[in-house]
């Protein structure tokens, strides 16, 4: 065994050991190494991440929205399979976030057999997978800790078949604990395909895992000092029953 490889496996199984002795130091963990080999293109950013969060290994296709409106439209379907991508920017045209529309493991298992996707992880998970790639890339980080937020379900106890509108809705993408450390913040839910709830919603409305993530070019800026915490990303839109 290299000795880089050794290094690298005593350290994750000592991080493991400790993360028993602290509460929520499993937030803190980067992703295990091979979840996000390489920072993806832009373009291909949610097709990572169908990758990271359902782990599906089947060709796709994602269609990337310049517009806010036809975004909230659009729906990941099967045929493809098709995911959505909007991306968030700064007036200055900085990237700051990108939102996915993705297939959950359960649609795509039932169209492409046991074994081609799942089990869902968190929409956190690509954020950690980016998070251990970028912070490679600065020496020296502002921040000595990086926290990310467990709480990150939408729910809509009340209508649980309009939850989008909660789900685009402006949130706080980072902030600074009191002990310093950057808490990266998401939003994500999950429609089961074969959940019964949803039983008798169009096809286009189930089976999608929705999330938002910070972009690495702004998770590099925060890390480096360039940027402050505290950025808002999100839209109100009006609720609509989904047609039947």
């Amino acid at each position: 065994m290299a000795q880089g490889t050794l290094h690298d496996l005593v350290m994750r199984v000592s991080g493991a050991l400790l993360c028993g002795l602290a509460a929520g130091c499993a937030a803190r963990l980067p992703a295990p190494d091979g979840d996000l080999p390489a920072l993806p293109a832009t373009a291909d950013f949610c097709l990572a991440a169908e990758r990271v969060v359902t782990r599906a290994r089947m060709p796709m296709r994602v269609e990337i929205h310049d517009g806010f409106d036809a975004f909230v439209k659009s729906k990941a379907v099967i045929e493809g399979p098709t995911l959505q991508q909007f991306n968030w920017t700064d007036p200055d045209g900085h990237l700051l976030a990108i939102s996915c529309k993705l297939k959950n493991t359960d649609h795509l298992v039932a169209t492409f057999g046991a074994g081609t996707a799942g089990p869902d992880g968190a929409c956190q998970d690509m954020n950690r997978a980016v998070y251990a790639l970028v912070s490679r890339e600065v020496p020296r980080p502002a921040y000595d800790h990086v926290v990310f937020d467990p709480t990150e379900t939408v729910r809509n106890e009340k209508e649980p078949g309009m939850t989008g509108p909660d789900w685009l809705a402006p949130f706080t993408l980072t902030s600074r604990d009191p002990d310093g450390a950057l808490r990266i913040h998401t939003k994500g839910f999950i429609v089961e395909f074969m959940d019964p709830q949803y039983a008798q919603a169009p096809v286009r409305f189930r089976g999608v895992h929705y999330c938002h993530f910070i972009a690495p070019e702004h998770l590099r800026a925060l890390l480096a000092g360039a940027a402050a915490p505290g950025v808002v990303v999100g839209k109100t839109v009006e609720a609509t029953a989904p047609p039947r």
